[in-house]
Parts: structure tokens; sequence; C-alpha cells
């Protein structure tokens, strides 16, 4: 499986990819803009990404704005909603209801608060179905 992970801080992103190689390949970025063209460019590759962790708050686009548009762009190729779909893992030190809300409506299928911990990453990774690799 292709990971995206996003994240506009060093540390986070590290720390993300580590956890996550377990499972497959990750990417790392740290802007939603860059996020989205990694996105299109996986799809067209005919390589998707089966698991995108996606940070609430960055710098020049908030996390919930990206998830809808890759939202839109999966919906418009009829793959939204289907077993063709990211699935969508906010990562985020917000944890106020709005942004928690925001976000679901928007997409995402699961939302943990920062700090993040490895048994955290587990049960959400659990709740998607999704094993480690076998290396």
């Amino acid at each position: 499986m292709r990971i995206l992970i996003v994240d506009d801080d060093y540390v986070s992103r590290t720390k993300l990819k580590a956890l996550l190689s377990a499972y497959g390949d990750c990417d790392a970025v740290y802007d939603g803009q860059i996020a989205f063209d990694f996105f299109i460019k996986a799809w067209d590759d005919h390589a998707p990404y089966g698991l995108i962790t996606m940070d609430v708050d960055m710098p020049g686009a908030r996390g919930q704005d990206v998830v809808d548009r890759l939202r839109s762009w999966e919906a418009d190729k009829q793959c939204y909603k289907s077993d063709k779909e990211a699935k969508i893992l906010m990562v985020s030190a917000m944890k106020d209801a709005d942004s928690v809300v925001k976000s679901f409506s928007k997409g995402c299928e699961n939302y943990l608060i920062k700090p993040i911990t490895p048994a955290d990453l587990q049960k959400a990774m659990d709740e998607f179905d999704f094993q480690p690799i076998k290396k």
C-alpha cells in the first residue's frame, strides 16, 4: 500500500513515516497543495494512495479543505465511497469539536489527536483493517 503523510511539522512527519512504514511505502509532504499534486500523480501513475494522513492546521491550505478537494476529485472519477478511494486519517493537535466535526464532514474516516502514540495509530489502522506488510 502507498501512504501519503501530510504535515507541516517535520517531527510529526518523521514520526508518522517511521510508524507507518510497516504498512507500506510512505511519501511525506509539508503542504496541502503538494499533497494534492502527489495524489493526482499517484493516480496518473496507476499507483494511488491507500491511506492519507492529514494535519488540520497548515499554512496555505487547511487540512479539511485539502480533504474536500481530494474527495471531490475522487467523486469526479467515480471512486469516492468505493474500494478505490483513499482512507483519510486526520492527525492534529486541534481537538476542538468544530475541527473534528468539520474533518469528518469533509470526508475523513478517523481523527487522532497529537501527540499520537504507536497504540493510537495501531488502533486506527486496525479500524481501517490495514495490516503490517510482511518483509
